[in-house]
């Protein structure tokens, strides 16, 4: 379970725990991501300096953008608040019988990335007045990864459902 962000710290990753990651993770291993910890090992995070890791973008999928290219909007949330959030896909084990919830929490918009999704929850943004996705699941290469936008603060978990998807996920990876 990753829930760091390298926010005003420069300090890279080592090569070999880069390498030791990707291993993991392409022969099996799991990964769970929670809320900002997909911004983590990006260039646009202010004062992260040599923290860049493109590969992370590609394990991720989704990843917080302060800087995005030309003609793309840069990420933003929503005010912290309470919202409604819509499982997308009930097939999948990790939404599967999951009704709409509400949950405080900050509602992320314009996630940059190229990799395909199949989005497990959305919710509407008020500042974007469009469903933006907050949880998915995919593989990379032999392994799995689950990541959900929710998180920010204790008050997301005090919504059942909000905690009942994060162990879903935990376990689907």
């Amino acid at each position: 379970v990753l829930n760091y962000c390298n926010w005003h710290d420069g300090k890279p990753l080592s090569d070999a725990s880069k390498r030791a990651l990707v291993a993991y993770l392409k022969t099996g291993g799991g990964l769970a991501s929670v809320h900002f910890a997909n911004g983590a090992f990006h260039p646009s995070l202010p004062r992260a300096g040599a923290s860049d890791w493109p590969e992370y973008r590609r394990i991720i999928r989704r990843v917080w953008n302060h800087a995005p290219p030309k003609g793309k909007p840069a990420s933003g949330h929503d005010p912290f608040g309470t919202f409604l959030v819509r499982p997308t896909s009930a097939r999948h084990p990790i939404t599967a019988g999951i009704r709409p919830f509400e949950v405080t929490d900050e509602l992320y918009f314009h996630q940059d990335g190229d990799e395909p999704i199949e989005p497990l929850l959305a919710a509407e943004s008020k500042v974007t007045k469009k469903l933006e996705p907050l949880a998915w699941a995919y593989g990379y290469g032999a392994g799995r990864v689950f990541q959900t936008l929710l998180g920010h603060s204790e008050k997301t978990y005090d919504s059942p459902q909000a905690c009942e998807v994060l162990r879903r996920g935990v376990r689907w990876a």
